[in-house]
């Protein structure tokens, strides 16, 4: 009977921003980088057009990889996806059995 339900922000420790936490974080730049560097050091446009390219490309591979799939990092997604195209079954469960 004395069930409790607890928010998801109860615990923002180790979080940025109250956000994201770190690992995203540092999946984020990871991936974010290359393309940076690419379109900043490889593409012969100005400045102008870098950023507009950076802010198309970047942007939202960024904000992906900050937000994660389902509250996972994105490596722990494609980790889970790998073993299940090896396995091919039920990895996991994150439902209610009743």
């Amino acid at each position: 009977m004395n069930d409790f339900l607890i928010p998801a922000n109860f615990e923002d420790s180790g979080k940025i921003m109250g956000l994201f936490s770190t690992r995203n974080v540092v999946e984020a730049v990871i991936l974010v980088l290359p393309f940076a560097f690419c379109i900043f050091k490889l593409v012969p446009l100005s400045l102008t057009w870098k950023i507009i390219l950076s802010s198309v490309f970047v942007i939202p591979v960024g904000g992906f990889a900050l937000m994660g799939i389902r509250d996972d990092p994105l490596s722990i997604f494609v980790r889970t996806w790998f073993e299940w195209r090896k396995n091919r079954k039920i990895l996991e469960y994150r439902g209610e059995i009743d």
